[in-house]
């Protein structure tokens, strides 16, 4: 028997098999972890009103970044509750995601 097989399979079909199985293994977990951040996006998009965090988490960005989406339009300016903390609504939110959507279709 040849010492580069291992029961009857060489140890490069062994490794390309490998190599297959590890890629499907990780493009199902990528399936899973897209469908979980897309379900918690959606029962954020059930409340009311949305704080920077939780537009952050839904954006899927960070509060600086936030910020720099007010400046440059992509993000509209935040309503203020009675205490002055920022809030935005489910539309306001809906047309960010919309513009974010058409913004990474055609980088500038």
């Amino acid at each position: 028997m040849d010492d580069n097989q291992v029961i009857g399979i060489t140890i490069g079909a062994l490794r390309e098999l490998i190599k297959d199985v590890v890629r499907l293994e990780v493009e199902e977990l990528g399936k899973e972890i897209k469908q979980t951040l897309i379900s918690k996006r959606e029962a954020l998009m059930q409340e009311e009103r949305f704080s920077i965090d939780q537009v952050a988490e839904i954006l899927d960005v960070d509060r600086r970044t936030i910020y720099n989406y007010i400046k440059n339009g992509t993000l509209p300016e935040p309503k203020r509750d009675i205490s002055g903390h920022p809030y935005w609504t489910p539309d306001q939110l809906e047309r960010a995601l919309r513009l974010r959507g058409i913004k990474a279709r055609f980088p500038v």
